[in-house]
C-alpha cells in the first residue's frame, strides 16, 4: 500500500481548518482554510485554488479532486492516513502566504525548529551523561580517585605532586573520552537507523531523515553525520558553530546535516518505504 504523501489536508475534526499530515500521522499543526486575504488575489481579483474552494492545488498547480474527509481513527486510537480522493496541498494552498512561511523539505515535510533540536540535544545529553558516569565508574575506576588526589594537591599548593598527577591522568582521560565518544556514536547510529529518533527527538516529536526522501537513515549516512562532531573534538568552536548553524540556515541544517545530506523534521519517520 503506498504511503500517503505529507502535506496539508482538510482537518478531519474541523471543516474550517487544514491539518498537516507528516507522512506517518496527523500533527498538531493546523491552519484556517480561509487565508486573511482569501477574497482577493495579488492583483485584486478573486483568488483561485485557495483553501476556500472545493478544489485543492498541488505543488505543480494542478487541480486536485473534490475532497472527501479523512478519518482520525478515533475508534481504534490510531491516526489513519487521508484517503484519496482528498483535498491536498503539498506545500500550501495558492495565495496563502501565511502557510508558505512554514519551512519544509523539498517534498513538503515541515522542518523542526532550532529550539526543538536544542531541547532534544539536552535530553540526549543528560542520558549520555548518566551512561558516561557508569562508564567512568566501571571502565576507569582509578579516574575518580586520581581526580580527588588532584584536588587535594591543588588545595595544598603542592605543585610537584599536582604536575605528577596531571601526567598520570592524561592516559585515563583520553581512554575515557574515546570510550564515551564511541558510546555516543553507537547511541546515535542505533536510533537514527531504526526509527530516525533518539529518545530526545522522540520526546520533542521530531526526527532525522535524508533531505531527499523520508525514512530512517542508511548506516552510511548515519556515520557521515558523526564526522563533524568527531572533528569538533579537535577544532575549537566547531561544535558550537555546528550547533548554532540551523539558526540562520535556510534549510535549518547544522553542519553535520550538510555533510550527511540530512534534515530534522516534525513527526516520525515511516519504517518502510512505499
Amino acid at each position: 500500500m503506498s504511503q500517503q504523501p505529507s502535506g496539508w489536508y482538510d482537518d478531519p475534526s474541523n471543516p474550517d481548518m487544514l491539518r498537516y499530515w507528516d507522512g506517518v500521522s496527523w500533527t498538531n499543526h493546523t491552519a484556517p482554510r480561509k487565508s486573511p486575504t482569501a477574497g482577493q488575489g495579488s492583483s485584486g481579483g478573486s483568488a483561485t485554488g485557495s483553501a476556500t474552494g472545493s478544489v485543492g492545488v498541488d505543488r505543480t498547480g494542478a487541480a486536485a479532486p473534490t475532497p472527501t474527509r479523512p478519518e482520525l481513527g478515533r475508534q481504534t486510537g490510531v491516526p489513519q492516513a487521508p484517503q484519496q480522493p482528498q483535498q491536498y496541498y503539498q506545500q500550501a494552498p495558492a495565495n496563502a502566504q501565511w502557510m508558505h512561511d512554514i519551512r519544509t523539505t523539498a517534498d513538503g515535510v515541515q522542518l523542526a525548529s532550532w529550539g526543538k533540536r536544542f531541547g532534544a540535544w539536552v535530553i540526549d545529553g543528560i542520558i549520555l551523561a548518566i551512561v558516561g558516569g557508569f562508564i567512568s565508574w566501571f571502565a576507569t575506576p582509578t579516574l575518580s580517585t586520581r581526580f580527588g588526589e588532584l584536588v587535594d594537591a591543588a588545595e595544598a599548593g603542592d605543585q610537584a605532586r599536582l604536575t605528577a598527577i596531571q601526567g598520570d591522568l592524561a592516559g585515563p582521560v583520553l581512554q575515557f573520552s574515546i570510550v564515551l565518544w564511541l558510546v555516543t556514536t553507537a547511541y546515535c547510529l542505533i536510533f537514527w537507523t531504526t526509527t530516525g529518533q533518539t529518545p530526545g527527538k522522540l520526546a520533542l516529536g521530531i526526527s532525522v531523515r535524508r533531505a531527499d526522501r523520508p525514512g530512517p537513515l542508511p548506516i552510511g549516512t548515519a556515520v557521515l553525520r558523526r564526522v563533524v562532531p568527531l572533528v569538533g573534538q579537535f577544532v575549537p568552536f566547531l561544535s558550537l558553530l555546528d550547533g548554532l548553524w540551523p539558526l540562520w540556515d535556510d534549510k535549518r541544517q547544522a553542519l553535520h546535516d550538510k555533510v550527511a545530506g540530512t534534515q530534522v523534521v516534525e513527526g516520525k519517520q515511516p519504517r518502510h518505504q512505499a
